[in-house]
């Protein structure tokens, strides 16, 4: 049983130069994966933004035109 399992996990010697570049790879991609959602979650939250003061001023000079009509 000893032996079995010395089979299995032989692969998994944390010196392995093969096991650290795969951990690199691995590594490497959730962290670009990250920073991918990170620029898109400040890419919507701007875009948001700019919609909500746009519609808000859209809204304003509504307000005003239809202050400036009842006056006449």
């Amino acid at each position: 049983m000893l032996e079995t399992f010395k089979q299995i996990f032989s692969s998994l010697d944390p010196m392995n130069p093969e096991t650290i570049k795969a951990s690199l790879q691995i590594m490497w991609q959730g962290l670009l994966a990250i920073f991918v959602v990170i620029a898109l979650i400040i890419v919507v939250v701007l875009f948001t933004n700019f919609a909500i003061k746009k519609i808000e001023k859209m809204k304003a000079d509504v307000e005003k035109e239809v202050e400036e009509s009842d006056k006449y």
